[in-house]
């Protein structure tokens, strides 16, 4: 049953937003999390349901978040080429300070593939939310098809070297492994 929206819902949400960001999901317990958040556990049940559901209105909320921090590269980055674009928000998204959002990501997203039914409105745009924003930035002078295709294409390397600098703590290998994406990148869609 989705619940109304109010000020002291986003006031829990975002708190709970923090919350997981600093201790993930895999021991979640409402409890705890109610606790620290200045509220109990049943109060969190009536704003959101059910902790699946707090976990994946929260997850909604840190995709807002990050996208938007793209967004704002964007803007702020008119004049950079596509493969700079992706570059800079390599370099935001594997910062100590901004690490955190892909390591929720990913446990969440692992949780969902599992448990799509608990999930679902989690998955739905995990991806494609992502080769909008990207295809956003690609020439115009692309087809809808190429701007997609390429879009998912680079969408899908920065998260898979996201992945492997997660699980291997390697960020000088996967960040020149991503430079030369970018290289490689930027000459095939000289060549679309």
């Amino acid at each position: 049953m989705k619940r109304p929206k109010s000020q002291r819902r986003e006031d829990l949400l975002n708190a709970s937003i923090e919350y997981l960001l600093e201790n993930g999901v895999a021991d979640l317990s409402l409890r705890p999390l109610a606790a620290k958040v200045g509220s109990k556990a049943r109060l969190l049940v009536y704003h959101f349901g059910s902790k699946d559901a707090l976990i994946t209105d929260a997850m909604l909320g840190v995709r807002e978040r990050v996208q938007e921090n793209f967004a704002a590269l964007v803007r702020n980055s008119r004049d950079l080429k596509p493969s700079q674009v992706v570059q800079a928000f390599w370099a935001w998204a594997t910062s100590k300070q901004h690490e955190r959002y892909l390591r929720l990501f990913f446990e969440v997203h692992g949780l969902a593939l599992q448990n799509p039914e608990q999930y679902g409105r989690y998955l739905e745009g995990a991806f494609t939310t992502w080769v909008e924003r990207m295809g956003a930035v690609l020439p115009a002078t692309l087809s809808r098809t190429a701007r997609r295709a390429l879009a998912s294409l680079a969408v899908g390397t920065v998260v898979g070297l996201m992945l492997d600098y997660l699980s291997s703590g390697d960020k000088k290998r996967t960040s020149d492994a991503l430079a030369e994406f970018a290289n490689g990148f930027e000459a095939m869609l000289r060549k679309a």
